[in-house]
């Protein structure tokens, strides 16, 4: 199956977090599951997943739409929807998934039926406009149809408060840092909306009835396997990456030493590193008129 080219050629995307996202989405799985459950995905639904990245969530929602249901994978990035569909290959399910090439920023993606469900993951704060995307995420679904969007939620914690390395508190520097990084990012674009409310609030405002929240708390304690250090080593040097610009010199120069595996202090030595995080979604649905 090849990569529908139904609008334009894809656009660059805003880019996964790390070199291998597939990776992340694996130490996240069982939280993504949990997301995935106000659903309510069944035997021979239409499903569409919005933002798919390595294709995790577009799986399970394969798997859980069965042979006779179909999955839409949609997303400006034509590499993770190659991803997507290796993914679904291997697993032997890649009949079941249709990739559309678009972006949310253009309207309503052109698929050729409404959704039984749609389900967008850490993707629709890229969007210039939060309340257009959310209304092109509805245009999406048939009367009756359910939504859910995975946005928010925590700060993950890795770290202890004293890593011996610069100024106690260095990871909650780092994520005012960040934030403002991603504030200077998202208003720097043409066209920039600021959302000034809550997602439930805007799911609401785009015409979803009965819209509640829920969480699935990540909490993987100290010591980590190998795989998932790996993935909070390569989370935070991306986080570091991103907000350089807004660190002072001193905890730039701690970082640079925490994330250098030459280096004494290297994270990857300690064993009381952990994950704690929450991530938060929405769910609503498509009044029946």
């Amino acid at each position: 199956m090849t990569t529908s080219q139904q609008q334009r050629p894809g656009k660059p995307g805003t880019g996964t977090s790390t070199d291998d996202p597939a990776a992340a989405e694996a130490v996240y799985l069982d939280a993504t599951r949990q997301l995935l459950e106000p659903l309510g995905v069944r035997d021979g639904d239409v499903v569409v997943d919005v933002g798919p990245g390595a294709g995790s969530a577009t799986l399970a929602l394969a798997r859980a739409v069965g042979e006779r249901g179909r999955v839409y994978a949609v997303d400006l990035d034509h590499a993770m929807l190659e991803a997507t569909l290796a993914v679904a290959e291997s697993a032997g399910v890649a009949d079941r998934i249709r990739p559309v090439c678009h972006d949310i920023e253009d309207g309503v993606p052109p698929l050729p039926e409404r959704a039984d469900a749609v389900w967008s993951s850490w993707c629709v704060h890229h969007a210039r406009d939060w309340d257009a995307a959310a209304r092109a995420l509805l245009g999406l679904l048939r009367p009756g149809g359910v939504l859910c969007l995975a946005e928010g939620g925590l700060p993950a914690r890795c770290l202890p408060w004293d890593t011996g390395i610069g100024r106690p508190g260095l990871e909650i520097r780092l994520d005012e840092a960040h934030d403002r990084h991603f504030t200077q990012w998202f208003f720097g674009r043409p066209g920039a909306r600021r959302p000034a409310r809550g997602w439930a609030e805007i799911l609401t405002g785009a015409g979803l009835s009965e819209v509640t929240a829920f969480t699935a708390l990540v909490d993987i304690p100290a010591p980590l396997n190998a795989e998932v250090r790996a993935v909070v080593l390569a989370e935070l040097a991306a986080r570091v990456r991103r907000a350089g610009p807004f660190l002072t010199p001193d905890d730039a120069a701690a970082w640079a030493e925490l994330l250098d595996p030459g280096a004494p202090a290297w994270l990857g030595h300690r064993a009381d590193l952990t994950l704690l995080t929450a991530r938060t979604g929405f769910r609503g649905r498509r009044p029946q008129r």
